[in-house]
């Protein structure tokens, strides 16, 4: 089965594309990742677990799936 990504990965190989895709399912699944284990790899913070949530389903639509706007972290 082939990978599909949005424009933002089009330029990517498609096994780049599988190991953000997996990661993003992995993080997604796992209800013990929050915001302290977020803003400990990207220096961003989140006010709590659901907006944290929200914002990497978001994000996961815009790469993987059809939502055609970018999801912003809170304050940017």
């Amino acid at each position: 089965m082939q990978e599909t990504s949005g424009p933002p990965l089009l330029s990517y190989s498609d096994s780049y594309v599988k190991l953000i895709r997996e990661g993003f399912e992995q993080i997604l699944s796992d209800v013990s990742f929050g915001p302290e284990e977020y803003e400990g790899l990207t220096d961003i913070e989140f006010p709590d677990r659901g907006t944290l949530r929200i914002y990497l389903k978001n994000m996961y639509d815009y790469l993987f799936s059809d939502a055609s706007e970018q999801s912003m972290p809170p304050g940017c």
